[in-house]
């Protein structure tokens, strides 16, 4: 009995519905997030390490000697190393 009285008089007050605009009204108010990116940039985070590159000597020849340590650090399993011997040795 006491919990049908309880349901009349919360879908009468349609306490739901104020709950759910009383989160939009906040949401309205809130800071935007959003980022468009090419135009915008965000600060850089203080743990980035910088970008993935194949670095090279400055006579051309690649520095990577396929010890296949970055690919065993990754946490994301996001690098795959082929190796292969060179021509020259």
């Amino acid at each position: 009995m006491i919990k049908s009285i309880k349901k009349i008089v919360k879908d009468f007050t349609l306490s739901e519905l104020r709950g759910g605009l009383k989160i939009t009204a906040k949401e309205l108010i809130n800071k935007k997030i959003t980022v468009q990116f090419p135009e915008e940039r965000t600060p850089i985070s203080p743990r980035f390490r910088g970008l993935h590159a194949l670095r090279r000597y400055p006579n051309g020849e690649e520095r990577c000697i396929a010890c296949k340590l970055c690919e065993a650090v990754c946490p994301a399993n996001a690098i795959t190393i082929e190796s292969e011997m060179r021509d020259d040795g």
